[in-house]
Order: structure tokens, then sequence, then C-alpha cells
């Protein structure tokens, strides 16, 4: 009975104790799993948080199809949808609208990875947060802020002024409004401005172990791009200037890498796989997204392959017997032709520039040798003697293999059907490679264009000349440059790289141009297709006015809601 008074006492101190505190008696600490309280704390878990930005990043930029780098193509003044004239936003008249699924998914997806690099820039200067150094917490910063303005940039050339979203949101919001253009670019600055003081120089990423990671010269490049945007020349050319400067970068001029001993040349080896980063000996490239076969989470490649490479697979000669076995190694992998270049691309531009390599027969391929031993023809190239029997609309089914989108004559041996005759499987539709996002001879083109715009067309002129003796064209005159010609020289060295719909839009031609070579608009096909001045900016998603019940999402001029 005694024992039992005492147990009684004990437990009536002990919740007379917690009584006064039941809050934090109840609360739970997380101790073995992430939550909302402990996952941005250690240099670790913000290491982890901006890997998984750049993946998300190189996701929605390069791999993904319709909705990414792709997008930027047919859209323009190289390429055009090939299968049907309404399909993607290939008809803006009749497909660019506020319901359109490109519009909204580009939108949300954007403003996704933003949340995410808010919530580590929000974070990271926590009072609890450990970090071995102040260097290593600023450059981390510095990398989502990084992020945070090339996808402001991006959104701001895209759809004009949009909310200005900088700090991590907690809680539901219904009343956002638009930022000017001009307030959006003013932050892409400010971002970039403490991304170029904080991130590591080059040098610095074997010590750091980020192969791929992004640099000062990265933000310096972009920096150079929002100078020219917001008219201040002088310090476009000074940004543009310190990674042309830097002793570490150089455009490559010699053969190099994984295939330099194959017939070739150097602009061919710039695509080779393998051969986008510093340690394969490229000195051109400043920042690249990240591919690694068969490694889980290792990206998936870009299928421009399979969107941009012709069908010639199915091309019937005039006996009616396929030239080709099927899609094979040495012809690129297998198409489906849903975007084909633009005479522009194809032809146009290179008229003007005799003997330049980005236009040789290992660059742009225009003519392939019958494979088919089944076929009269075999052993016979195709375009030269006339073999194409098969209706061949819109050149869905042959233009030319442009084969910095491939890599043919190296896919992994799993895509192989048979090893002999190089047939490969559906699964060949990748170029299984790293991807540039930005390279130097770009750089180039940049303060070229800054130079012109700030009236000094010599050196325009030469640092034009530049990319133009590496690539053995005729060097051109101080006369000789204009916007126009700087477009051309971009469509020449960045085709499929650049995101070609921003350059136009960015620099006031993108009606003009497409008007001008999209074959849907200047008359080649039969169109009911037009693009009008208000098409420049994209309009706001619908879905995004009416969930924003609480503030008006002003629409773009031209666009019904």
């Amino acid at each position: 009975m005694k024992n039992n008074k005492y147990l009684i006492l004990l437990s009536v101190l002990f919740f007379s104790f917690f009584s006064c505190n039941e809050e934090e008696w109840l609360k739970e600490e997380a101790i073995d799993f992430y939550s909302a309280d402990n996952s941005f704390r250690t240099e670790e878990q913000f290491n982890a948080a901006l890997a998984h930005i750049y993946n998300e990043t190189d996701l929605y930029t390069i791999w993904g199809a319709l909705n990414s780098i792709f997008i930027a193509q047919y859209t323009s003044d190289v390429a055009y949808a090939a299968n049907r004239e309404v399909i993607g936003l290939n008809s803006y008249s009749n497909s660019l609208t506020p319901t359109q699924a490109n519009v909204r998914v580009l939108w949300q997806r954007f403003y996704a990875i933003i949340a995410n690099t808010n919530a580590v820039i929000g974070r990271i200067d926590g009072e609890n947060t450990e970090f071995s150094s102040e260097e290593a917490r600023n450059r981390l910063k510095a990398e989502a802020m990084f992020f945070r303005a090339f996808l402001y940039r991006y959104l701001a050339i895209t759809y004009g002024g949009v909310p200005l979203v900088l700090e991590e949101l907690t809680t539901p919001k219904r009343d956002f409004v638009r930022a000017t253009q001009a307030e959006v670019y003013a932050q892409c600055i400010e971002d970039l401005e403490f991304a170029a003081a904080n991130l590591p120089d080059v040098t610095e990423l074997k010590d750091l172990n980020r192969e791929g990671g992004l640099t000062k010269a990265a933000a310096n490049h972009l920096l150079a791009e929002l100078y020219i945007i917001v008219k201040d020349y002088d310090k476009a050319i000074a940004r543009a200037s310190a990674v042309i400067d830097n002793p570490n970068y150089a455009l490559m001029t010699e053969r190099f890498g994984s295939r330099m001993d194959e017939p070739g040349d150097v602009y061919w080896d710039l695509f080779r796989r393998e051969n986008q980063n510093r340690s394969s000996g490229n000195t051109e490239s400043i920042w690249v997204a990240q591919y690694e076969y068969l490694a889980t989470g290792g990206g998936r490649g870009s299928i421009i392959t399979q969107f941009f490479l012709p069908v010639y697979r199915t091309i019937q000669g005039p006996d009616g017997v396929n030239l080709f076995l099927g899609p094979t190694s040495q012809n690129g992998g297998r198409g489906i032709g849903w975007f084909a270049p633009s005479d522009y691309l194809l032809n146009d531009v290179w008229t003007d520039s005799p003997g330049d390599m980005r236009n040789s027969e290992y660059n742009i391929i225009r003519d392939l040798v019958v494979d088919n031993v089944n076929s009269a023809y075999f052993g016979q190239k195709m375009v030269e003697n006339n073999l194409i029997a098969s209706a061949n609309t819109f050149n869905r089914f042959w233009s030319a293999i442009f084969s910095k989108t491939t890599c043919a004559g190296n896919f992994p041996e799993e895509v192989f059907v048979d090893f002999s005759t190089g047939e490969v499987t559906r699964n060949a539709a990748s170029t299984f490679r790293d991807h540039y996002h930005m390279r130097l001879a770009e750089t180039y083109l940049l303060r070229a264009e800054a130079h012109f715009r700030n009236n000094n067309a010599a050196l325009a002129a030469d640092d034009i000349n530049v990319i133009r003796a590496r690539a053995n064209a005729p060097l051109i005159a101080t006369g000789d440059v204009d916007i126009d010609f700087i477009l051309d020289e971009r469509a020449r060295e960045l085709h499929m790289e650049e995101y070609r719909i921003l350059t136009l839009k960015r620099m006031g031609k993108l009606v003009e141009r497409v008007r001008a070579h999209h074959p849907f608009y200047n008359g080649k096909y039969t169109s009911g297709s037009t693009i009008e001045d208000h098409h420049t900016l994209w309009p706001i998603p619908q879905q995004e006015i009416e969930r924003n019940t609480e503030a008006i999402l002003e629409q773009n001029p031209g666009y019904a809601n």
C-alpha cells in the first residue's frame, strides 16, 4: 500500500511538471527522416537540393522533347514541324492560345524550379545551417541565384512581364501580379552579379568534383546577353570579355577527343560522345548538361535524334523496294522526322560561306548510299541518282542529316540489332551524350552583337572572324556586319543548340524572320497560318489567370481570355 502511494505521488509530480508546457511535450522532432524543419541544415543537404535543380533544369530545357529546346527550333526561322501544319506551336495563328498545352507547361515547370531555388536562397543563411566555409555557402547560394536568373530570363523573353516571386511560399497564394519585363531583367542581373562574384573559376571544378558545374564564366556569359537586352553595351562587352580573355577558355581549332582519328573535322569533334566536358580536352565548353548512359539519375540524353532525323528508313526506290534495310548506326539511328530544317538553314545561309567547315560532308549529310541488298540500287547514292520514289511531303522523309544531332557510328551496343550491318532498334533515338548549354563560340557572337550595337562594327567583325576562321569560312569586312548577318552566323554556328526563338524575340526579329524563312509562312507550302506582331510574346496561360482569384493577372495584348 505504501509503495502504491509513492507511485501515485510520482505520477502527479510528472504530469504537473509537463502540464505547464504541453505544446513542447507533444511536439514531434524528426530525427531519423527529413522534414520541413531539418531538410536544409547541412552543406550536404544543400548540395543535394542544387543537384535536383540542375537535373530539373536539364530535364525541362534539354531532355524534355517537345516542351524543351525543340520548341525553340521549329517555331523559328531554322526549322518547322514536318508531319503536318497545325501541330504543337507550328502554326502561330491556330495554336498559340492561352489554353495551349506548351504555353501552360513551360510556365508551370519553370515556376516549379524557381520555387526550389527560392527555398535554397531563403534558407541557406539560416542560423542552424552548417557549412565547411562561408565560401562554400556563397557558392551554393550563387548556383541557386544563377538558375533563378536563367529561368526568369527565359520567362521574360517568352511572356514579357511575369510575376516576380523571390521568396519561398509556405501558404497558398492567389494574388500574383505581373512585374514589368524591365523589372524581371533587373532582377536577373542582380542575381547574376552575385553569381559571377561567388561561383568558382573553371579551374576549381576538378577539386570540387563538379564536372559540368556552374562557373563564373557561365554567369558572365549570361550577363553579357542580359546587358545587351537592357542596352548597356559597355557592360555586355566587359562581361563577354571576362570569359573570352580567361586563358582557361579557347575555341577548339585542332582535332580532339574520342573519335579524332576518324574522318571528320574539329566542328564534328565538338559533338561526338564524351567530347563535351573539359576532361576530353575541350576548352570551349562553358556549361554542359550532364548525361551518364545507364546510370541511375544519369539523364536521358537529348532525343533530338528522334525528332529531327529524317525517316530515311522507309524510303522506297523506283522499283517499290525499300532503299534501306532499316535504321542504322551509320545513318544516324531511328528518326521520326517530327521537324525538319528550313531551306534557310539547309541551303540559303551557306550561299555566301563557301568552304565552311560547318557545312562539310561530315556535319551536314546530304546524301546516303543505299544499303538494302534486296534493292536493285544497292550501293548507289540516293540523291545523286534521283532514287527517292516515296512521297516526301514537307521533306519529312529526306532533307539532310545534321550530324551534331546524332551519334552516328557510335551508338551504345545495347541498341544494335546486327553489328555486321549496323542495324539498330527504335531506342537508337538519342544523342547519348552531354549537351552544351553554353560554349565559347556563342560568347564571341554575343560580344560581336554588343560591339555592333555600340557602334563599333570593326570590332564586331573581328569577333565574328574568330569564329569563321575556325570554320575555314571566308573572313568578312566591317561593312558586312549587321544584325541579320549576326543572326546568320549564329545559325551557322549554333543551329539546334541555341534557343533560337529566344534569340529572335530578344532581337525583335521573330515575325520578320518567320515570315521570310518558315515554309508555312513564306509561301513554299500552302498555308492558312499567319504570324502577327503580338505573337512575339506568348499568352499568359489561361489556367494561371483563372487560379489567381484574388488579383488580376493581366493577359498580353492580342490574346482573348
